[in-house]
């Protein structure tokens, strides 16, 4: 039966694209090992990546840095506060720092151990439960109380991979086992609770990272798809496909930091196919390099969700969705005004596929995306052809996640031994 290539994306189908040529930065003819060049640039650009964390954060250990930064005046505007994710985002960069030799064994523990004791003080009680916090400041440890499914996730992949790097020497497990994340999952259905409230986890398409960064601590969460995925059964991906479009949009993230981090499961490598595919479709379309992610923004409401339906019926083809939902966010206008090739996408494409479009999209944020010392910019607007003039921790560590993923010849980071 003939398919069009829209259908194709649609069914996770076409992930070659118009751009598949072997890439500069992905050698994989030499053993997946970068040569002498690639390396050198790729190693600048973790260089220019780390300047975020280099940053001092007034009262706060080494280690321990705002979730954004931004220039205000002569100086820097901070919001002091991390998430669960941002601090697993932050094991992350400086296993990946290490990993580089961008800072010392010395510095890597100086900055692990201050993370560790962040999350022993940014506990939430509820009941008799101890769950990792919501949001909390980086210095104080004063709090937004509350438990987030989604950022605990992340924090879980992060904390598996710092035990299996360093042989457990920072007791993530003794960590984790402090927590009752546990109970927060009933009959495979995960809770959030916020202002005070118990209620279902709305995950979306992050679910399926989700759960298997639960699963890495013998926890089980029901994502919603119990159908097998076995290689060939083209049944069974595109029932896949169906359930996912009709759970809302997808993005890079999580699916390429899944496969960075652990390897592809069958899920997210669908799920990255079907979106590369689209992206590249995108570009042929309109000349526009297109890598679609979370992102914070310089303006009101100051984040935005990005992403891509694979129906088309479920709304426009690439959202612009703001984290605050008011009618006034929920135009045209906004998304246009906002839209963004993202650099963490960008770079996260540059490992995960490594062709020619993703040497696109990294040399295209590179010449346009560092700031003046403070690491990436979150990407650059479409309309403007400018970056937001904010920083955040999210998008420096998921490039030197990329870039420790190139470097150490392409190997998930679980497999990182420091």
């Amino acid at each position: 039966m003939y398919m069009s290539r829209r259908d194709a994306i649609r069914a996770g189908l076409c992930f070659a694209g118009t751009l598949s040529a072997q890439g500069y930065f992905n050698s994989a003819h030499a053993g997946n090992q970068v040569d002498a060049p690639a390396a050198a640039l790729l190693k600048r650009d973790a260089e220019i990546a780390w300047q975020y964390f280099a940053t001092k954060t007034p009262g706060a250990p080494l280690g321990l840095v705002p979730a954004a930064m931004w220039p205000e005046g002569t100086g820097l505007g901070r919001y002091n506060i991390l998430t669960m994710w941002d601090a697993g985002s932050l094991i992350l960069a400086y296993l990946s720092a290490r990993s580089i030799g961008l800072i010392s064994e010395n510095e890597f523990d100086q900055r692990m151990r201050a993370i560790m004791t962040f999350l022993r003080n940014s506990t939430f009680r509820w009941g008799q439960m101890s769950l990792p916090n919501y949001r909390t400041q980086v210095v104080g440890n004063a709090a937004e109380g509350g438990y987030d499914t989604t950022d605990t996730g992340r924090l879980l992949m992060a904390l598996h991979i710092l035990d299996q790097a360093t042989n457990g020497a920072y007791q993530a497990k003794q960590q984790v086992a402090r927590w009752n994340i546990a109970a927060t999952v009933s009959k495979g259905q995960p809770y959030d609770i916020k202002s005070s409230a118990r209620f279902e986890a709305r995950c979306f398409n992050y679910i399926h990272y989700i759960a298997r960064a639960y699963a890495l601590w013998g926890i089980e969460v029901n994502t919603g798809f119990n159908g097998e995925l076995k290689e060939g059964d083209e049944s069974a991906r595109q029932a896949f496909i169906r359930h996912v479009a009709a759970v809302g949009p997808i993005a890079s993230e999580p699916h390429t930091n899944e496969a960075i981090e652990l390897g592809h499961s069958s899920r997210s490598r669908i799920l990255a196919d079907a979106l590369y595919a689209a992206q590249q479709e995108r570009y042929a379309e309109t000349g526009r390099l297109t890598s679609v992610s979370e992102t914070p923004i310089d303006k009101q409401p100051w984040f935005t969700y990005q992403g891509y339906n694979l129906d088309d019926e479920a709304g426009p083809r690439w959202p612009v969705d703001s984290v605050v939902t008011e009618r006034k966010w929920a135009t045209k206008e906004f998304a246009e005004t906002y839209r963004m090739t993202s650099s963490k996408a960008a770079y996260l494409w540059l490992a995960e596929r490594g062709d020619g479009y993703a040497e696109k999209l990294r040399n295209f944020i590179a010449a346009k995306a560092p700031s003046s010392g403070y690491g990436f910019y979150p990407g650059i607007y479409e309309a403007s052809g400018r970056p937001p003039r904010i920083m955040d921790a999210n998008t420096n560590a998921a490039v030197l996640e990329s870039i420790a993923f190139i470097l150490g010849g392409r190997k998930p980071l679980a497999e990182i031994r420091l």
